[in-house]
């Protein structure tokens, strides 16, 4: 029996740092024998981004949001365990997370540490090691 039979990594994959996160999430999952997950949420309030409430354009959002599935598509690509999902959402990060989390049966999350000015309320990986029911590995 594994310990974590659903592996969550939350990540920007624009972020410097994405790349090792996603190596570290593959050895996890391979080690675990675990479902792995990869998702990203473009930072905003409720289900809206910041970047909708600036352009209010649907086409450009579109454009966004297919740039963010090519980029998670080519992160999970480079990864040497196979992805069972890539997710992408817009908003509330925390909220977002903690909710794919649960609908996945997440057993372990993974998220890099970036202090953020648009996380109004503090770190979003340390709120989300506080409000997730699993366990939370900040990497680095």
């Amino acid at each position: 029996m594994s310990l974590y039979q659903t592996v969550l990594l939350a990540v920007n994959p624009e972020d410097k740092s994405a790349h090792k996160l996603m190596v570290k999430a593959g050895i996890i999952a391979d080690q675990n024998n675990a479902e792995l997950h990869v998702a990203y949420v473009e930072p905003g309030i409720g289900n809206v981004s910041f970047i909708d409430v600036e352009i209010e354009l649907q086409e450009e959002h579109d454009a966004i949001a297919k740039q963010r599935m090519s980029q998670l598509s080519e992160l999970a690509a480079a990864s040497s365990y196979p992805v069972a999902g890539l997710h992408i959402a817009n908003g509330d990060i925390t909220k977002h997370i903690e909710e794919l989390a649960e609908k996945v049966e997440a057993k372990l999350v993974i998220t890099g540490y970036h202090k953020s000015t648009i996380h109004i309320f503090g770190d979003v990986s340390e709120t989300l090691a506080q409000h997730l029911k699993c366990d939370v590995l900040i990497s680095q």
